[in-house]
């Protein structure tokens, strides 16, 4: 049995781990002093417990009318086994491997530093205010820890939704909404400069022929007005991009990859805006080979998990990782808690999987609450992006310092444009597209009529090949593959010819197959 390093840890949420340690080494069960009945006593040993207690009394918000009062226990298992299950029951019984060991021929994975973008000066105004009235509250009010949560909620997701953000409300005792701040909206015609630095990275991807997904959060499924995939959505189709959205309504959970795929290759979408949530495990985007974190989980797990999504055996691109967060804000922040769990991951794991140590650990959640801390305490978590740029591979540095610029496309770039545009037999240009880089090799060497490629620019003259502009495909299949095709060659056979001496005294024989006096026959199989 195979188990993914981050599935198999989430789903021992469930003591499914602990069945399968019993229908495949009881015996290692019974020496660790379990019974096959001791689900609970599995789970608070080498699980992941939460236990809430509810105090009641006559003024909570949780009373009513009939309550006098009393304390209500509650415990949820959560996601995350302790360390010592891998110590304890499974190195001896595991063999670790990863994904580039199986991989034949794996593509590379381009990890591009975290883009740290300034906020607008309005903007940026807009948000000090809101920190300074929610620290304000938190001093002044009897019950101001309670809005250290939506503190980091409203700093995280503001910042790209100043034009529909709502207005935060805090239940109180006696279970009434309190108004605790109401922001101020933008025009919805400003271009934001986070949105500006998604247009560049999107053109790019965009000018080299490749579709990409677009990662938020904000997707207003509980709080109206927060939802910022229409934006993101009109923002791009602005500069052009094909843009869909994929949510819970779009189609069947176990029919994502199915829908993703028909979008991008037969319908020919550019861009796919969806939550972290829904491709987190279990679905693949081979055809969408960029993924880009406009927004960040708060969820370790989802995170990691939904990075490799593209990065699957049978991806035949590169594989491109972008994260955007605006400087001097908790955005910043959360993307160095980000790196900084990656790195102690990677540092205690190897690079056998950070994502599978994040959800043996329980991690879900818990950027949220590392956030918060860091905010009482007063530390300020800044990110280098100095310090992120050097640490990443030279090819991540090249992507970097190319993004916003106008990129030239390749031959073969310009090749697959003039196939789609021209050709329109999918089964042709299906097979045109997969013999390019013989073609192109032609094309260079000035061996195919009409087609040169004149210093990196392909220049396609169909009069000058066909002696007329309007070429049917099959004819311009036949002009690009000529050169490939190879003479057929005659087959030869090693023959004895000899005589046949037919008996005389043979009459009683049929002679209805018998070959005639002086006959030749052929022997094939001497």
């Amino acid at each position: 049995m195979r188990f993914g390093s981050g599935e198999s840890s989430e789903i021992t949420s469930k003591s499914y781990l602990s069945t399968f340690l019993w229908r495949i080494f009881p015996h290692i069960m019974v020496q660790n002093g379990f019974n096959f009945s001791e689900v609970r006593k599995w789970n608070e040993e080498y699980g992941n417990t939460e236990t809430t207690t509810v105090n009641f009394d006559e003024k909570s918000e949780f009373s009513n009318r009939q309550s006098r009062g009393g304390t209500k226990r509650t415990e949820k298992t959560l996601p995350g086994i302790s360390p010592f299950v891998f110590g304890r029951f499974l190195v001896q019984n595991t063999v670790l491997v990863r994904l580039v060991d199986v991989w034949p021929d794996p593509v590379e994975l381009v990890n591009v530093p975290t883009i740290l973008v300034d906020m607008d000066d309005e903007l940026k105004r807009m948000y000090d205010d809101m920190v300074y009235e929610f620290q304000r509250q938190i001093d002044s009010r009897q019950d101001g820890h309670k809005l250290f949560l939506p503190l980091t909620s409203t700093g995280i997701a503001y910042p790209d939704n100043p034009f529909t953000f709502p207005d935060v409300l805090l239940k109180n005792e006696e279970g009434d909404r309190e108004l605790i701040w109401s922001p101020t909206h933008l025009p919805q015609d400003r271009l934001l400069n986070k949105e500006k630095k998604l247009r560049e990275i999107i053109s790019g991807e965009m000018a080299e022929g490749r579709k990409s997904i677009v990662y938020v959060r904000d997707t207003g499924s509980s709080v109206e007005g927060r939802d910022v995939r229409p934006r993101l959505k009109k923002v791009l189709e602005d500069i052009g991009a094909k843009v869909t959205i994929l949510d819970t309504s779009s189609t069947q959970t176990n029919r994502r990859s199915e829908w993703l795929k028909k979008k991008i290759e037969n319908e020919g979408y550019d861009v796919v805006i969806v939550s972290q949530e829904l491709v987190k495990v279990g679905l693949d985007l081979l055809c969408t080979p960029t993924l880009i974190y406009y927004q960040f989980s708060w969820s370790l797990y989802t995170i990691n998990q939904s990075s490799r999504r593209s990065w699957r055996i049978g991806q035949d691109k590169e594989c491109r990782l972008y994260y955007l967060a605006y400087k001097d804000s908790y955005q910043e922040q959360m993307a160095q808690l980000i790196a900084q769990k990656n790195k102690a991951a990677s540092a205690i794991n190897g690079k056998v999987s950070s994502d599978g140590l994040s959800a043996m650990l329980g991690d879900d959640g818990d950027l949220q609450s590392m956030l918060i801390k860091s905010i009482k305490n007063g530390t300020q978590l800044k990110g280098s992006t100095e310090e992120w740029v050097a640490a990443s591979s030279e090819r991540a540095r090249i992507i970097l310092s190319g993004i916003g610029k106008k990129k030239k496309p390749s031959l073969k770039e310009q090749f697959v444009h003039w196939v789609k545009q021209q050709i329109q037999s999918e089964a042709t240009s299906n097979v045109l597209l997969k013999k390019a880089d013989s073609i192109l090799l032609n094309i260079e060497k000035g061996r195919i009529d009409g087609f040169i490629s004149n210093n990196g620019v392909l220049e396609v003259d169909l009069i000058g090949a066909f002696g007329f502009d309007i070429v049917a495909d099959g004819a311009v299949l036949s002009h690009l593959v000529s050169l490939e095709r190879k003479p057929a060659t005659p087959n030869t056979y090693n023959l004895s010819i000899f005589e046949i001496d037919q008996d005389k005294n043979a009459n009683n024989r049929r002679k209805k197959n018998s070959p005639s006096d002086g006959q030749l026959a052929f022997s094939l199989f001497e």
